[in-house]
């Protein structure tokens, strides 16, 4: 069972890298945001689809950390295409 300890690490990693959370239901939960998601106790708050600059959300999931079944880190925004070359 995750923590909260181990939930707050990987929010707090530095740099932020995204994160998907996959729940016993199947359901998965996306962090793609730095502070868009806090632990709460025995909860995690996850803003949904939260503004750039951190003044709105759509609206937010609370999540029981006995719930959440694993973490992924997300490899958004990074390319991996061997075409592309660099510049000399």
């Amino acid at each position: 069972m995750l923590t909260e300890k181990s939930i707050r690490d990987e929010l707090e990693h530095e740099p932020f890298k995204p994160l998907r959370f996959h729940l016993v239901s199947g359901k998965t939960v996306d962090v793609v945001r730095e502070n868009s998601a806090w632990p709460l106790g025995d909860r995690l708050l996850v803003f949904r689809n939260p503004a750039p600059r951190g003044v709105g959300a759509e609206g937010y999931d609370v999540i029981a950390y006995n719930n959440i079944e694993r973490i992924e880190q997300l490899d958004i925004g990074k390319r991996n295409d061997p075409k592309r070359k660099h510049a000399s």
